[in-house]
C-alpha cells in the first residue's frame, strides 16, 4: 500500500523535483517507509512506499521494466502476482514484489490484457517511453483512489486531492454540484470531485494522456459483464452454490494473508468478519491477530460478541473500550483525514478501529462487501414491504401533505401501535419521524424511485446548496447498463456501484491509510463476486435470513447458534451527541452568519434543520453530519475557501 503523484507537463513548465517532493509530503501517510522519484523530460513519477512485500531495495519505486520501455508508480497488492509470474517468460528477477511481475506482465500482454488478469486493489500510472504514453488505472470496485485533471496545461495525478492542493491550489474551483451529491448521498461519486478541474478515475477503468491530449476513460472490467456471464451458468442447487463459495473464499483469503509484515483482522463479531478471521484461522499455523472496539453505549457495542468469536477460534484478540469522549476526539480530525468532504459517520469506529490494529500489525483483513453481493442490509427486505403497502395507498400526495403538516408529538400519539412494526423494518425510536419519512417517499411512482429516494439525505439538496447546477441528483444511481429482473438483485447491484465504492471502500481507505494500514478485502475477489451473482437471490435470502450462503459457509467454522443474532452494524449514536457533546460544535459550524457569509448553502434551510433535530421533532443528524464534514473539511485547510 501506497501514495502515488506526477505531472506531465507543459514543455514551458519550470515545475520540478521540488514541487513534486512538496506534493508527495502532503500523503507521507500512505507511505512512511520509503520515497521515490523519477523523471524524464516533461515528466515527473513520485512514490510513497509502505513496504508489503520485498523490503528490500529491491521493491523501490518508481521502477523500471527489464525492457526499459515502462516505468511505473503503484498503490495497492496484486494477489495473483506469484501465479501471474510461472505462468510469464523466464527473465533475470531483481526481486520479490507484484510490482515487478506487474510490469513484465505489461511488457508481454500490453496493457489492457494485463488489467484483466490483475486480481488485486490497486490504482497506477505507468509511463510508456516508446509511444510517450501515460496510462493511469484503478482496480475493479475502487479499493484504491486516484484523481487526475488538467490543470494549468498539466496533466496532474495523485492518490489524494492534498496532493494536487499542495501545488495546483490556486487554480481549483470548489465544485458545487458535487457539494450538492455529497449532501444526498455522504460521498461525492466518481467521476466527480470537490473541483470542477479533477475527476476521480472510475473503478474498473483506465485513461491515457498522450501528445498533450486526454483520451477517452476506458472500461476493463464491469460488474454488468460478470452479471450477465453468471446468469448463463447459474447453480441448480444449495449444496453446489455453498460449496463453490467456500472454495473461492478460502483460496480468497490465503491470497490476502501473504505479506512480509505482522497481519491481522477486524473482527466486529457479525457474519462476514467472523467469516473472514475463521478462514484466516484455519489457514495459520499460529494465532490470527484479531481487533474489535467497543463502546459503553447500548445497541451500539459489539465487543462481546467479537471476544466470544475470537475465543471459541483461538485468535490472540486485541480488544480495547472507547467512551463517548475518545470518539468524539476523533471529530476534529476528520477534515484533515478525508481530502475531500466525506459524512458517514461510521467514519469515526473505523479509524480508532485501525489506529489500535496499527499498534500491533501492518495489513489488515475486513468482511466489507458481503452485504452488497448477498443481501446483507435489511432494506432489501424492508423496501419491497413498505412499497407493496404505500402503493396501494390512495391519495398518496394528500396523505403525504398531511403528516408532513402534523407535529410529530401528536403523530407519535396517534399512531403509536406502528411503532413495534417499524423496529421490525431495522427502524428504532419513535415513530412521528419514521411517517415524516415515509411522506417523504409517498410521492414516488416507481418502487426504484422509492428505493433511491430512501438511500438519499437532503431531497432537496439542489436548493440546499448555493449554485448548484444540479437537478438530477440521483441520475447517477442508475442501473441501464444492465437488465435485472429481481428487485432485490437490482438494489445489490446499484449499493456494489455506487455505495460500496463511493462510501464503504473510500472510508475503509482513508481512515486505514491516515495511520499507514493495509485493509485488504476478500469478499471483493473477482471468484467470490461471480459466485454471488451465479446464485439467484432467492437462495442469498431465504425468507428473512439474508447472507444465507456465507452464513452455511460460517456454520462450518462456528456454532449456529452464536451467530444467530440481529445484525448491529458498525456506527456511533451520533443523533444524540449533536443534540449534546457535539451540540455547541455544530452550532457553531452551523450559525447562521456562517453560512450567510460563506454563501454555500441555505442557512435558513439549515438552520430549520437544526432547530427541528435539537428539539427532537425529527432526527436529521444524517443530513446535519453532511454539512458538518464539509465545514470541517474547510477548517482543515482555510485556503479552501478561496476556491468557492
Amino acid at each position: 500500500m501506497c501514495g502515488l503523484a506526477g505531472v506531465v507537463c507543459s514543455h514551458s513548465s519550470d515545475f520540478s523535483e521540488k514541487n513534486l517532493q512538496t506534493m508527495l509530503n502532503k500523503i507521507e501517510h500512505r507511505g512512511p517507509d520509503d520515497y521515490g522519484i523519477w523523471t524524464s523530460n516533461n515528466i515527473l513519477l513520485g512514490h510513497r512506499r509502505l513496504s508489503i512485500h520485498d523490503l528490500s531495495s529491491a521493491g523501490h519505486q518508481p521502477m523500471h521494466s527489464h525492457s526499459g520501455r515502462f516505468t511505473i508508480v503503484f498503490n495497492g497488492e496484486i494477489y495473483n502476482f506469484e501465479e501471474i509470474r510461472a505462468q510469464l517468460p523466464h527473465i533475470e528477477w531483481r526481486g520479490t514484489s507484484d510490482t515487478e511481475v506487474m510490469l513484465h506482465a505489461i511488457d508481454i500482454l500490453g496493457v489492457e490484457k494485463s488489467l484483466q488478469i490483475f486480481n488485486g486493489m490497486f490504482a497506477f500510472a505507468l509511463w510508456d517511453n516508446v509511444e510517450q504514453c501515460l496510462t493511469l488505472a484503478r482496480d475493479k470496485f475502487g479499493e484504491k483512489p486516484l484523481y487526475y485533471g488538467v490543470i494549468n496545461n498539466h496533466f496532474v495525478f495523485a492518490s489524494e486531492l492534498t496532493c494536487i492542493e499542495a501545488e495546483f491550489g490556486e487554480y481549483l474551483t470548489i465544485n458545487k454540484s458535487a457539494i450538492a451529491k455529497q449532501a444526498a448521498v455522504s460521498y461525492i461519486p466518481a467521476p466527480l470531485s470537490i473541483y470542477k478541474e479533477v475527476k476521480k478515475l472510475q473503478a474498473g477503468s483506465f485513461v491515457q494522456y498522450k501528445g498533450s491530449k486526454l483520451n477517452d476513460v476506458r472500461t476493463f472490467w464491469s460488474l454488468a459483464s460478470v452479471i450477465e456471464k453468471a446468469k448463463k451458468d447459474q447453480f441448480s442447487n444449495d449444496e453446489e452454490a455453498v460449496d463453490h463459495l467456500h472454495g473461492c473464499l478460502k483460496r480468497a483469503v490465503k491470497q490476502r494473508m501473504a505479506s512480509d509484515v505482522p497481519l491481522g483482522a477486524f473482527l466486529s463479531g457479525g457474519v462476514d468478519s467472523s467469516l473472514v478471521v475463521s478462514l484466516m484461522q484455519t489457514q495459520s499455523d499460529k494465532p490470527v491477530n484479531t481487533f474489535s472496539i467497543g463502546f459503553d453505549v447500548p445497541g451500539y457495542n459489539e465487543a462481546e460478541f467479537a471476544k466470544e468469536v475470537a475465543d471459541y477460534l483461538g485468535t490472540n484478540h486485541h480488544e480495547k473500550y472507547f467512551t463517548p469522549k475518545d470518539v468524539l476526539d476523533v471529530v476534529p480530525r476528520l477534515g484533515a483525514m478525508f481530502d475531500e468532504p466525506f459524512s458517514d459517520a461510521s467514519q469515526m469506529p473505523t479509524y480508532l478501529v485501525s489506529a489500535m490494529a496499527k499498534e500491533k500489525v501492518t495489513v489488515a483483513l475486513s468482511g466489507d462487501g458481503g452485504d452488497e453481493l448477498f443481501s446483507g442490509y435489511n432494506r432489501y427486505t424492508a423496501t419491497p414491504a413498505i412499497w407493496d403497502k404505500i402503493s396501494k395507498v390512495p391519495a398518496r400526495q394528500f396523505m403525504a401533505s398531511v403528516i408532513k403538516k402534523t407535529p410529530n408529538s401528536i403523530l407519535n400519539t396517534l399512531f403509536f401501535f406502528l411503532t413495534k412494526k417499524a423496529s421490525s423494518y431495522g427502524r428504532q425510536g419513535k415513530i412521528g419521524p419514521k411517517l415524516k419519512a415515509l411522506a417523504n417517499w409517498l410521492g414516488a411512482t416507481s418502487i426504484e424511485e422509492f428505493y433511491r429516494q430512501s438511500i438519499t439525505h437532503w431531497k432537496e439538496s439542489d436548493n440546499l446548496v448555493f449554485g448548484s447546477l444540479e437537478h438530477n441528483l440521483l441520475e447517477f444511481l442508475s442501473t441501464d447498463e444492465v437488465t435485472i429482473k429481481e428487485f432485490g438483485e437490482w438494489m445489490m447491484y446499484l449499493d456494489s456501484m455506487t455505495y460500496l465504492s463511493g462510501d464503504i471502500l473510500t472510508k475503509v481507505d482513508r481512515t486505514a491509510m491516515s495511520v499507514s494500514l493495509e485493509g485488504r478485502i476478500p469478499l471483493l475477489d473477482p471468484s467470490v463476486v461471480e459466485a454471488a451473482w451465479r446464485m439467484p437471490f432467492s437462495m442469498k435470502q431465504k425468507g428473512n435470513i439474508g447472507k444465507w450462503p456465507l452464513k452455511q459457509v460460517l456454520y462450518q467454522y462456528l456454532p449456529r447458534e452464536m451467530m444467530e443474532r440481529p445484525k448491529m452494524g458498525f456506527g456511533v449514536p451520533i443523533h444524540d451527541w449533536l443534540r449534546s457533546e457535539l451540540k455547541e460544535w455544530t452550532q457553531d459550524l452551523l450559525s447562521f452568519e456562517r453560512l450567510k457569509n460563506q454563501g454555500l448553502y441555505n442557512p435558513v434551510l439549515v438552520q430549520d434543520t437544526l432547530t427541528k433535530h435539537l428539539e427532537t421533532q425529527e432526527n436529521n443528524a444524517a443530513k446535519l453530519w453532511d454539512i458538518l464534514m464539509v465545514q470541517a473539511w474547510f477548517d482543515a485547510d482555510t485556503s479552501r475557501l478561496r476556491r468557492l
